[in-house]
């Protein structure tokens, strides 16, 4: 992955989410706060429970 400003490219390290100290209950409230991530206007996504 890379981030990307203007013209410059820098590569971005990957990282776990155990190295970010983050549970799978972290990443549900993410996911929930930020559905967007995984689909966009066009498509639709109905999050039935946790």
């Amino acid at each position: 992955m890379y981030s990307i400003k203007g013209k410059q490219a820098d590569r971005i390290e990957p990282v776990t989410f155990s190295e970010l100290n983050m549970t799978e209950n972290d990443i549900e409230e993410i996911l929930r706060n930020s559905i967007d991530m995984i689909c966009d206007e066009e498509e639709s996504m109905l999050i039935v429970g946790r």
